[in-house]
């Protein structure tokens, strides 16, 4: 739930600039040099800042080294990792979102994840350098979905930002058709953009494990084991922090890779936690923990007690 909050006050912020609705416009001040630590495209009506992918490519296009981008996510990365994608990012929180939908849930071959690592190279680096065009802005479905989908309903209302803008073509019509099905896999199976395509996500990952913000599992912590019987050396193979994680990783051998978001879900049953510098954070301390554990522990042994005589055992007189 926290999460889901912080995720909420994060889209607001960064589209905060509500004077675009009533004037069918956008932002043009000077917060547009800022890069935002997430995917949120530039020319989003109400968006303060700047998508890094969009500055990465314009740099490129340039024939500059994007210093300024790689500096301000070099920094971030240093200190948080992926942090932001889980916590931050509105197109994940969009996609977390969708995935709620009662639709057939699948999974995908881990090899797809390498996929975001080639649109980075390849169409945000390569095909820029080449063409001279930000090929992966121009086909980006957050984009599609925070300001093409908007700019064309600004033109329905008549906008002279609008005007010239051009919207029933083939181009735009094949960037609505890839949201479109994006929006289906969605519903279907845990972030895919963020998991197979997104090269934030990817360049963002590759700090994941040097950052000062990192996780850790201790399966000897873990509540769920100790509940279940086990003698606390091995995880309890129940599968229950994979089915909470939002990126599909199977918890706790992939806990800390470079697709980890860093979203905590894992942390709630004590064999995971995270540590920040020299503090401690999920459940609290290990000690805190295994009495988490124990107490869990004690009150499933006396559940069985219970069925098994059909009486609750006596409080002891002393």
């Amino acid at each position: 739930m926290k999460r889901r909050i912080v995720q909420a006050i994060s889209f607001f912020i960064t589209n905060s600039y509500l004077a675009s609705i009533p004037a069918a416009s956008f932002y043009q001040g000077p917060l547009k040099g800022v890069c935002v630590p997430v995917l949120n495209c530039y020319s989003c009506p109400g968006a303060w800042g700047s998508c890094p992918i969009g500055a990465l490519q314009h740099f490129i296009i340039v024939r500059q080294f994007p210093f300024y981008v790689l500096g301000i996510l070099g920094v971030i990365g240093v200190f948080v990792g992926r942090w932001p994608c889980g916590w931050l990012c509105p197109f994940g929180w969009f996609q977390d979102i969708v995935y709620k939908l009662k639709l057939p849930k699948f999974s995908a071959p881990n090899w797809l994840r390498h996929m975001k690592y080639v649109v980075l190279i390849v169409l945000c680096g390569v095909v820029a350098w080449v063409t001279w065009e930000p090929y992966f802005c121009k086909m980006c479905p957050a984009g599609t979905l925070g300001a093409g989908l908007p700019w064309f309903a600004w033109q329905l209302r008549g906008s002279w930002f609008a005007e010239g803008m051009r919207f029933f073509t083939p181009v735009f019509g094949l960037k609505v058709a890839v949201l479109a099905a994006l929006v289906l896999l969605m519903g279907m199976m845990k972030r895919p953009f963020c998991r197979f395509v997104c090269p934030l996500g990817a360049l963002l990952g590759l700090s994941n494990k040097f950052s000062l913000l990192q996780m850790e599992k201790h399966l000897d912590d873990c509540a769920i084991a100790f509940a279940m019987g086990s003698d606390f050396k091995n995880c309890a193979s129940c599968n229950h922090c994979s089915r909470n994680c939002p990126m599909d990783l199977k918890v706790p051998e992939e806990i800390g890779s470079v697709d980890c978001i860093r979203c905590m879900n894992c942390t709630s049953f004590g064999s995971v936690y995270w540590t920040m510098n020299l503090g401690e954070g999920g459940r609290g301390t290990a000690r805190e923990r295994a009495e988490t554990a124990a107490a869990r522990g004690a009150a499933r042994e006396a559940a069985i007690a219970e069925e098994t005589t059909g009486m609750p055992d006596a409080p002891d007189s002393g």
